[in-house]
């Protein structure tokens, strides 16, 4: 049995759920368990209820990571020394994995810092620009995780929504997205710009299933050719629907990557503060910082020029390339459950 421990919700998104489902595809998991912290985190994860398990009562909350810990042991206590668990979480690290790593057979920790310090048997970094050959790299990673630790490194272990039903493309010129539980209202004197500019572009705006949009949407009513689409389960159909995405540097940039949609991207935290040249390794050359935005004029004229310039963009992304095919091979050759 594999047991899932991540971080889900409003204040956390959809990045660690997308990044283990993306591992379960891969690897065609058949008998797994994902935790979470409440049911309060239930609403987007209904289609898989049974594979759901919640952690703390509705009067309970997150502590710390050895409280965390002794909760999720007694939880898992029945059959836990031939459990496999995987973790994709900002709060627990090393002292969790320390104490979990007890009453378990393997830990993997799913991690997109290379500063934190983990005590886990398989770590997992898709960080673009970032590489197993490297022996500086992996001489630092070593001194911050367990001994004898397997390391799988960069795009060759990219997680991330590969499928794709052609059959069911959304078309559109332009999509905004602020993530999972992001608020689209950061968007909206941009899109009201661009509506001056050109009334008759067809704009799709995605809400997360933990984003509050009301405020929104009732900006928006009046406007012609304006759609929501709501807690879609899958945005791949999105984005290969469209001619330009705009969104935050998160998991989607890998899905816009691989399919290779013109992208501008914003660095909404510093969680996606990146280099340049990381981002330049999945064909995104267009980067701006949160604060940037307040420059509304100069946004929506950057976007429509990238609009009107979409073949030129198109043909920059396709120097890089995301090897679906290699990366599942990479996954079962090195995760062998």
């Amino acid at each position: 049995m594999i047991i899932f421990r991540i971080d889900l919700g409003r204040k956390y998104g959809l990045g660690h759920y997308s990044r283990i489902k993306s591992l379960i595809n891969y690897l065609h998991l058949k008998k797994y368990k994902i935790i979470v912290d409440k049911q309060s985190d239930k609403k987007f994860i209904l289609s898989e209820k049974d594979k759901v398990t919640f952690l703390y009562s509705q009067n309970e909350t997150f502590k710390n990571e050895a409280t965390d810990a002794k909760l999720f042991l007694k939880l898992i206590k029945n059959n836990s020394k031939d459990l496999i668990i995987i973790k994709d979480s900002y709060r627990m690290g090393y002292v969790w994995e320390k104490t979990v790593s007890k009453s378990c057979k393997k830990i993997i920790s799913i991690d997109d810092s290379l500063d934190n310090k983990h005590f886990s048997d398989v770590y997992i970094n898709h960080s673009p620009g970032i590489f197993n050959n490297d022996k500086t790299l992996l001489k630092k990673l070593k001194k911050k995780n367990k001994k004898n630790c397997k390391f799988l490194l960069g795009l060759d272990f990219a997680l991330f929504n590969s499928t794709n039903e052609k059959r069911k493309i959304v078309k559109s010129d332009l999509v905004f997205y602020n993530g999972g539980s992001g608020n689209l209202l950061i968007y909206e004197k941009i899109i009201k710009r661009i509506k001056k500019l050109n009334k008759n572009l067809k704009i799709l705006s995605i809400i997360g299933p933990y984003s509050n949009n009301h405020k929104f949407i009732s900006k928006f009513n009046k406007f012609s050719n304006i759609e929501f689409i709501k807690k879609p389960q899958n945005i791949s159909q999105i984005l290969n629907g469209t001619k330009l995405f705009i969104s935050p540097a998160s998991i989607s940039m890998f899905e816009s990557s691989f399919l290779k949609t013109p992208t501008l991207l914003i660095k909404m935290n510093d969680k996606q503060n990146l280099p340049d040249l990381y981002y330049e390794k999945l064909g995104h050359y267009f980067l701006l910082q949160k604060k940037d935005i307040k420059y509304t004029d100069k946004i929506a004229n950057l976007i429509y020029l990238m609009f009107n310039n979409t073949s030129q963009i198109k043909k920059m992304m396709s120097q890089s390339s995301l090897n679906i095919k290699k990366i599942k091979i990479n996954y079962k050759k090195n995760l062998k459950f």
